[in-house]
């Protein structure tokens, strides 16, 4: 899914007044929560490593780092932000269980494609 593809599906699911710079800017923290507890944690290439920022400046053609089958759960996250900015808390509620389950179902898919980075530690007798 590219950014563009992304803002297009909130904007049809949910629409709102938010401009596309504040929703690249909580596009660009939930990537960095994704690469953070998910992508580091497991086996990536260099390349991988390396934490994509998102601005107003960045292209809206970009790929997102979820593959498509999983890329709801930048959707529900936006979602969540809009129903935050808009003091709306019981649709907030409602979004933030479909964000949920969409990011469990992506770190379950991670999990199983990817090998965990050991964090054992070696001890001397």
């Amino acid at each position: 899914m590219t950014i563009q593809e992304c803002f297009d599906r909130v904007n049809e699911m949910k629409p709102s007044m938010m401009n596309d710079g504040k929703k690249m800017k909580y596009l660009d923290e939930i990537e960095g929560l994704i690469h953070t507890e998910l992508l580091m944690k497991h086996e990536h290439t260099e390349e991988e490593a390396e934490l994509p920022r998102y601005d107003e400046s960045t292209d809206p053609g970009t790929e997102l780092i979820v593959p498509d089958r999983y890329a709801m759960v930048y959707v529900y996250w936006l979602m969540t932000k809009i129903d935050l900015v808009n003091l709306e808390y019981e649709k907030y509620n409602a979004d933030r269980t479909l964000f949920d389950n969409a990011y469990d179902m992506l770190s379950d898919w991670w999990t199983r494609t990817r090998m965990p980075i050991s964090t054992e530690r070696e001890f001397r007798l």
